[in-house]
């Protein structure tokens, strides 16, 4: 719980258009009082259409009560915010621990602000400072030994994620992330993204000052997400159990799902610098094959050999990111000069990656991803380029590749307009 100053909560009633303000003073813990325990699991989820029209955060949440069922707050604590959705009770964020949740779901449903901790009914889920909100309340309240900070929503790999449809699908970008986490101003053990398309190079260095161990997919991932009854309930079971063995279980579990395209990675994001450095070498050694065209074809067909990431809902490729290992190998087998930097990368990356899985849609999946300029332009590039950005080399490479791209696209639509 919060500690015990009153606390500012705004609360619907159907008889009347602006809500009132009033004070909930809370019995525990007193002014003061922290509550302490050995693992506070925190969730961040926006609930977008997968709530709004199949109720599957709602499940995510249910899940987590189940699996934490006769559990005591002092062993295994939840704190959720959720919020992002039209659903009814899903406007703005809500703040609820285990109890309130558990009550909650009496009904089956999520959103009954009587058994909430808080209420922020105009904030958007994709804005920084109500992810900053959250983890404030964390900060003054808890202190346990083991925090886990998970966000659920939809995902966009460098682009964003979380988009609140009560904000014109207002996304949480990577910086606001970055932003959110400063605000919260303490690190955690692991950041898990139970959203499409996270296990990226570009997400994993910035987060690296704020969370030792991070999970994340590749790829797309099934609607439904992870399951978290087992995962919860293996940590109520054994609050020291190590983060090997915490996602080798949610990984044997994700992979059980049936649609097609899943991977699933733990990452170590101290070692995410490394894998930086190396990429800024790789990149250093590619840049003069852009001199001439056979060289922009060589690089061109490197890329585009790499397993591509970007699954839609209707299993269709729409290519977003590749896959860095796969990515590092056709360097090296491109020419034996390469082979040193490439090499490097490789294990550099293979030791940021603790445990990766994947199914037989996508083979080319080694755990950690980057961004793919197979169907990007340079203005697309030039937009997003802060959140893309990883390392100077690097970001020179794509830009100058995006460029010439752009000219070859443009000289081969001119060529066909003059045959036609």
């Amino acid at each position: 719980m919060l500690s015990g100053i009153p606390y500012l909560i705004r609360i619907e009633r159907p008889s009347i258009t602006v809500a009132f303000l009033i004070l909930i003073l809370f019995s525990v813990p007193t002014t003061g009082e922290m509550q302490t325990g050995k693992v506070l699991v925190a969730v961040y989820a926006a609930g977008g259409s997968l709530e709004t029209d199949y109720g599957l955060i709602t499940e995510d949440i249910a899940q987590m009560v189940a699996g934490s069922a006769n559990t005591s707050p002092q062993t295994l604590e939840l704190l959720v915010a959720y919020g992002g959705s039209k659903k009814s009770g899903w406007q703005g964020m809500t703040i609820a621990n285990r109890s309130g949740l558990a009550h909650d779901l009496n009904d089956k449903e999520i959103g009954n602000k009587s058994d909430a901790i808080a209420w922020y009914p105009d904030v958007s889920m994709g804005n920084a400072s109500t992810l900053g909100t959250f983890l404030s309340t964390i900060r003054s309240g808890y202190r346990y030994d083991r925090v886990f900070l998970i966000l659920i929503g939809h995902g966009e790999a460098y682009t964003g994620m979380l988009f609140d449809q009560n904000h014109k699908e207002d996304p949480l970008t990577i910086a606001e992330l970055v932003d959110g986490l400063e605000t919260g101003g303490f690190n955690v053990e692991v950041i898990g993204l139970d959203t499409c398309l996270m296990s990226t190079l570009e997400v994993a260095s910035h987060l690296s000052g704020y969370s030792q161990y991070m999970i994340a997919s590749e790829e797309s991932e099934p609607a439904e997400g992870w399951r978290y009854d087992s995962f919860i309930s293996d940590l109520a079971k054994n609050p020291d159990t190590p983060i090997s063995d915490i996602g080798r279980s949610l990984l044997d579990t994700y992979l059980s799902n049936k649609a097609p395209g899943k991977t699933l990675s733990v990452l170590d994001l101290e070692e995410a610098g490394v894998v930086t450095a190396a990429l800024d070498r790789t990149s250093k050694l590619l840049f003069p094959l852009l001199d001439t065209p056979e060289g922009y074809l060589s690089l061109s067909q490197a890329f585009q050999k790499t397993q591509q990431f970007g699954l839609t809902a209707e299993g269709v490729l729409d290519p977003a990111t590749m896959d860095l290992i796969g990515f590092a190998r056709e360097v090296s087998s491109m020419d034996p000069g390469f082979a040193g930097p490439s090499g490097d990368l490789i294990d550099a990356t293979k030791k940021m990656v603790l445990i990766s899985g994947h199914d037989d849609r996508v083979p080319g999946a080694n755990g950690l991803a980057i961004l793919s300029p197979v169907q990007l332009n340079s203005g697309f590039y030039q937009y997003y380029h802060d959140e893309a950005f990883i390392t100077p080399s690097w970001d020179r490479l794509l830009a100058r590749y995006l460029s010439i791209t752009d000219q070859v696209s443009l000289t081969s639509v001119q060529q066909k307009s003059n045959e036609t």
